[in-house]
């Protein structure tokens, strides 16, 4: 009995997070992969990854419903099964890639652990002590661009209480004011702060950042850190400094210029409306250049003809067979699917659930598969409630426009 009902409550979990439209991890374990020609490629780089040989970075393209975030979910579950901690993000207005450091916060609050619900590193750090750190890289002066947060990390194991939870809120993103940091590394280590040659700047060396995580995941004994990214597409949302701003930290941590050091693999899935209606579009005022041209001239312009070279080579390979795309489900395919669905709403309701699944396919007619979805739980639980077989209507979901919106993030409170 203990069994059966542990069944049914997984059952449950999985039929509801399919019906707000948000797939849990539990839900890829439930239903089958569908798309290998999406996870086969991210495994072989987990896999390099694993061996300290880092990847290029994936983005994945599809239209709005055909199953982008889904996908996203089970490279979250097929890294945590593998050994890698995962965070995991979507881009909004609070949550843009314009600026590394601000964007880094978000990332490391997400933090997930193989085997463990509690997000963050408090508990893998509090296994470690500073007699610990010479078997890490995270002593290595030269392998950051800035040493500060690796000092950071050095005085939390010389620290208690407020001051030890002060400095793990600067390196999980909170920064500490300078005065502050300089305080507690004199209380705590009897010395000053070393003299940088060049003053830490959050939007310069917040990359960092980046790598003390890494290390300390490796450190930690995981195979590296996974960075999911879901909701590109609002990147164009922002103005053109922003965006550019936002490829070029989009670029390194997709590691597409061969210049990330830190065991990190990035993957960010992107509506197509990104590369139609601002990378490549044809319908923009006549006067307005897409990003793929007037991106690049941009960063020639502030930073130099090797910018402008990399910006040229992050639109190519953005488009190129290095990135992947949520082509639409076969009919066969959506029918296992459905066919799963169907099962689990049995196990899930305890009832007899019959659906004519490529009926259904039929009359929904040529929609995402969140549409097929949606309409098949809802056919379900008509016939569980009321004993009818309704089939609906099916609505049509249209993507909306991301054309250039200045004010979409707030990029007029730049942090140096």
């Amino acid at each position: 009995m203990q069994k059966y009902d542990d069944r049914r409550r997984r059952a449950i979990s999985v039929v509801e997070s399919l019906r707000s439209g948000i797939p849990s991890r539990a839900s890829t374990k439930e239903l089958a992969d569908l798309r290998p020609s999406l996870t086969e490629p991210i495994k072989q780089d987990l896999a390099k990854l694993a061996q300290d040989n880092i990847p290029k970075g994936r983005l994945i393209w599809g239209a709005y419903g055909q199953g982008k975030t889904h996908a996203l979910t089970t490279i979250e579950h097929l890294a945590l099964d593998a050994g890698f901690a995962v965070s995991r993000v979507s881009l909004s207005r609070e949550v843009s890639c314009y600026h590394l450091f601000n964007f880094y916060g978000r990332v490391a609050s997400t933090i997930r652990t193989p085997n463990s619900q509690i997000l963050g590193i408090g508990r893998l750090l509090n296994k470690k002590a500073s007699g610990d750190l010479p078997s890490s890289k995270i002593q290595d002066r030269n392998r950051y661009i800035h040493p500060l947060p690796a000092i950071i990390l050095e005085d939390y194991f010389y620290t208690t209480g407020e001051e030890q939870d002060l400095l793990y809120g600067d390196l999980m993103g909170t920064r500490l004011a300078t005065p502050e940091l300089k305080r507690i590394h004199r209380a705590c280590r009897e010395e000053t702060l070393p003299k940088f040659e060049l003053t830490f700047g959050v939007k310069k060396h917040g990359s960092a950042y980046f790598g003390v995580m890494a290390d300390v995941f490796q450190w930690c004994g995981y195979k590296g850190w996974v960075i999911l990214i879901d909701e590109v597409e609002l990147i164009g949302r922002l103005g053109k400094v922003g965006r550019l701003d936002a490829y070029q930290n989009l670029n390194w941590l997709l590691n597409w210029s061969n210049k990330m050091s830190y065991p990190i693999y990035t993957v960010g899935v992107v509506a197509s409306s990104l590369r139609n209606d601002v990378w490549f579009s044809s319908d923009r005022v006549q006067s307005a250049k897409s990003d793929r041209t007037q991106i690049p001239e941009l960063a020639g312009q502030k930073f130099g003809q090797q910018e402008e070279a990399e910006m040229n080579n992050f639109f190519d390979l953005a488009i190129s067979k290095q990135c992947l795309t949520t082509e639409p489900l076969s009919q066969d395919e959506l029918s296992k699917l459905l066919e799963s669905l169907v099962k689990l709403h049995q196990v899930a309701y305890d009832w007899d659930a019959q659906l004519d699944v490529v009926n259904l396919i039929e009359h929904i007619g040529n929609q995402p598969v969140r549409t097929h979805i949606r309409a098949a739980l809802e056919v379900l639980d008509i016939n569980y409630t009321d004993k009818e077989i309704i089939i609906p209507k099916a609505t049509n979901l249209i993507e909306g426009s991301i054309e250039e919106e200045d004010g979409f993030f707030a990029e007029d409170n730049p942090q140096t």
